[in-house]
């Protein structure tokens, strides 16, 4: 699925809401918008698999920034993406246009008629900070 700057900031604009960190957010938006795989880690933290999480996690990773982007997920997230390794698997599977459907009705994205009118009409789109 190819998205505009104006979706990628609305989503980020979702995530900044919640105080996710910059680098949580690219691989939970790529698994959302292209199903990517996000990592060991991310698989096991959506999958709810807390072991393989905890033996996958990068030393770096805090307890405060987990709390904050679980937040967000189980805020923000379409509940088909998350909550077991089925519903990740499931997720993955699904085409772009099934996965783009998901993401507007969650209001995560804009629908391609807004993001055209968007860029005819020219609207500015202010990227949200994420730390």
């Amino acid at each position: 699925m190819n998205l505009t700057k104006f979706s990628k900031d609305r989503m980020k604009l979702s995530a900044s809401r919640w105080s996710v960190p910059r680098d949580y957010f690219d691989p939970l938006y790529n698994h959302l918008v292209h199903a990517y795989p996000p990592g060991s880690f991310w698989s096991a933290v959506l999958s709810n698999d807390f072991i393989r999480a905890i033996q996958c996690s990068h030393p770096s990773n805090t307890i405060e920034a987990l709390k904050h982007t679980v937040s967000w997920i189980q805020d923000s997230f379409p509940e088909q993406s998350y909550g077991s390794a089925y519903r990740v698997q499931t997720w993955q599977d699904l085409t772009s246009h099934e996965r783009r459907i998901i993401l507007e009705s969650m209001d995560l994205i804009y629908s391609e008629q807004d993001e055209v009118m968007m860029a005819l009409k020219g609207t500015k789109t202010h990227e949200p900070m994420l730390y």
